[in-house]
């Protein structure tokens, strides 16, 4: 067991390892008064000096050094049981980036890229029990569609809706989303708090890496999720004749392939992981339950550490009437 399963703060130890230090320097200098007593008085200081004998003295050094010693257990705020806060316990804040641009309606990943996102988000709600869940929507911009939340019902029905048009501009921002999740994660202070970025990872504005360092410094793992398969998809879009597919300024059909590099180095920035959803079954569930579920035991160990009742009042109390007994033995002797 250590020190900080005793004290909230074991910083504080200077003070209570002060007090045999005390004791010592008061056990000195009632020693050099006896000998300058000897010097001054000679034969004569013990009838002098019998009303100042050594045991008040004594009594009056083990009271302030024990004193001492239990104000400074004080302050290191010794604690045990739990307070009342503990039951009202805190999951993780999950804020699920997801990417709605036209490159995720390629069906490389069946039955598309979103699609198969979006099965993904729903799964993992119903994993994320206690968890607070939030999800950021992006192609070339990217927008908070649903704030932090414990209602898992609501966040699936919404993100079941998200698609290209739940955004104005189009393309991938993977920075513009990094940046609306850690705003949507205000006060965030890094032991609870994960993104998880669910793109193919097409990163148009090349912002995704600079905005991992700022989640990074922040304190704030991010997980990248990539759809789609490595050889690629075209992109089906409506025509006039029914469904094509969308062309380039050539006239060639697009053949959109997943940023897998990039999405690695964005989630090694941060600490994170990267998983492909296309070779990985259910692979926001087993990252969930591989990376963010200690994440969550963790930050709830620390919580209920926090959150132990506070002792200080005891030995404070104690000392208090150590210090008044050494004032009234001082008193006596002047008496």
């Amino acid at each position: 067991m250590s020190a900080a399963d005793i004290f909230l703060d074991p910083a504080a130890w200077p003070l209570p390892a002060a007090a045999p230090l005390l004791a010592a320097l008061l056990w000195l200098a009632a020693q050099g008064r006896r000998r300058a007593n000897a010097r001054a008085f000679g034969p004569r200081v013990a009838a002098l000096t019998e009303c100042d004998g050594r045991r008040p003295r004594l009594v009056r050094g083990g009271l302030l050094g024990a004193g001492v010693l239990l104000a400074g257990l004080a302050l290191m705020q010794p604690a045990w049981g739990e307070g009342e806060r503990s039951a009202a316990g805190r999951g993780v804040d999950v804020l699920v980036c997801l990417d709605v641009s036209r490159s995720m309606l390629a069906r490389d990943q069946a039955p598309s890229r979103l699609l198969a996102a979006r099965r993904e988000i729903a799964e993992l709600a119903r994993r994320a029990q206690g968890d607070r869940l939030g999800l950021v929507v992006f192609a070339g911009e990217a927008r908070l569609a649903v704030p932090l939340t414990r209602d898992v019902a609501a966040f699936v029905a919404l993100a079941q809706q998200q698609g290209p048009l739940s955004v104005r501009r189009g393309g991938t921002d993977l920075g513009a989303a990094l940046d609306a999740a850690v705003a949507a994660l205000a006060g965030a202070t890094g032991d609870h708090e994960v993104v998880l970025l669910l793109t193919d990872g097409e990163d148009h504005e090349g912002r995704g890496l600079r905005a991992a360092e700022r989640c990074a410094r922040r304190g704030i793992t991010v997980h990248t999720v990539s759809f789609g398969a490595r050889r690629g998809g075209k992109i089906p879009v409506p025509g006039e004749g029914g469904e094509v597919f969308l062309r380039d300024r050539s006239g060639d059909d697009v053949v959109t392939v997943p940023g897998v590099a990039a999405l690695s180095r964005i989630a090694a920035a941060t600490g994170g992981t990267h998983v492909a959803a296309a070779t990985t079954p259910q692979a926001l569930a087993a990252l969930y339950d591989d990376e963010i579920v200690p994440m969550a035991r963790k930050a709830l160990d620390e919580r209920r550490r926090q959150e132990r009742e506070n002792r200080f009042q005891w030995p404070l109390a104690a000392a208090l009437v150590l210090f008044v007994l050494e004032l009234r033995v001082a008193d006596r002797r002047r008496r």
